[in-house]
């Protein structure tokens, strides 16, 4: 009686709608068909030791030991039964001692300038893996003056900070550093127990900065450390200029372990340090920045064009200098100041 009503050209319409809904429905019970569940705890797994550990003449030797874990399962990722050995220009000193968790350290031995540190890690079913850097020679900044202002725009307040950094060039070239600054706060009564001070990087998007930084072109995210190498540093000033909105701060406890005056410091104190680090800290560094700029792009892609992605992150490999394994052992020394607040 319907289609008595329609007119031909409806009719044949209706019966290409009818038939594509019916062949969607055998596609979906196809499909559905050919589902399986997978059991992500047998997922394969590359077996592999992972070392991070930062070498500065500061500190004790301290390794952070781990393995290679899936993001798909909750395990932990320390390693039972593993040994992590310390040599010092290819001669052994000692194994490191256990401290629980993923942690060894030594109980005595502080790094050396221009000594090559070697750490070897082992455990069973793992290969054995290592990692070999030295301390670079210490550059010294001099002083540090930074000028802020705010910007109110639609009843948001914005802080724009300006920072002029001098220090003394290394004599050699082919050299690398890191910049960084952070305000150390005291709780009162603090005396010498560290867990009452508390260290926060300063955390910013660089608007301008001197050739040697601007040439890194990592500068797009919000980084608290700068990486540079003296290609491009203006030697005979070594001045460097910053100028970033200031968007937050990053940090906590542990500052002694950072090796600042926690202990000289009052109750809010703003510093300029200034790292000279290895070839390899180097790279793991500026290539972590990338990765970490990739995924912050990743976060924005557009749910609508699976294919944004693609184009607006690219992939990026963190460097290591582990032998086979991952993470890193690098070096560094750093000099600071404290900084010149203008307004």
């Amino acid at each position: 009686i319907i289609l008595h009503f329609l007119s031909e050209s409806d009719f044949f319409i209706m019966r290409k709608n009818c038939l594509f809904t019916v062949f969607v429905l055998v596609i979906s019970i196809f499909f559905q068909s050919c589902i399986k569940e997978i059991d992500t705890s047998k997922l394969p797994v590359e077996k592999k030791l992972v070392i991070y550990c930062m070498l500065t003449p500061d500190s004790l030797v301290s390794v952070r030991l781990s393995k290679t874990n899936s993001l798909l399962i909750d395990d932990l990722d320390s390693v039972p039964g593993a040994k992590v050995e310390l040599y010092e220009n290819h001669k052994f000193l000692e194994f490191l001692t256990y401290r629980g968790g993923r942690w060894f350290s030594s109980t005595n031995t502080y790094p050396r300038e221009s000594y090559n540190y070697t750490i070897k890690a082992s455990a069973p079913g793992y290969k054995n893996v290592e990692g070999t850097d030295s301390i670079p020679q210490r550059a010294t900044i001099q002083s540090s003056v930074k000028k802020s202002w705010f910007i109110t725009e639609q009843n948001a307040e914005q802080e724009f900070v300006d920072y002029t950094a001098s220090f003394i060039p290394l004599n050699k070239s082919g050299n690398y550093y890191e910049l960084l600054f952070f305000t150390q706060y005291r709780q009162e009564n603090a005396g010498s127990n560290k867990s009452l001070y508390n260290i926060y990087f300063i955390v910013g998007s660089i608007l301008e900065a001197d050739a040697c930084i601007a040439k890194e072109k990592y500068l797009n995210g919000y980084f608290s450390t700068f990486v540079f190498s003296d290609e491009n540093l203006d030697r005979q000033k070594g001045n460097l200029h910053l100028k970033f909105i200031n968007s937050s701060a990053g940090g906590g406890a542990f500052t002694g372990a950072l090796g600042y005056p926690w202990d000289r410091i009052g109750l809010k104190e703003e510093y300029t340090a200034l790292r000279s680090v290895s070839k390899s800290y180097y790279l793991f560094r500026k290539s972590y920045y990338m990765y970490a700029s990739n995924q912050e792009l990743f976060q924005k892609w557009d749910p609508s064009d699976p294919f944004s992605v693609l184009i607006n992150a690219n992939p990026s490999d963190v460097f290591t200098n582990v032998k086979k394994g991952y993470g890193i052992v690098a070096a560094y020394q750093h000099s600071y100041v404290r900084t010149i607040l203008l307004k």
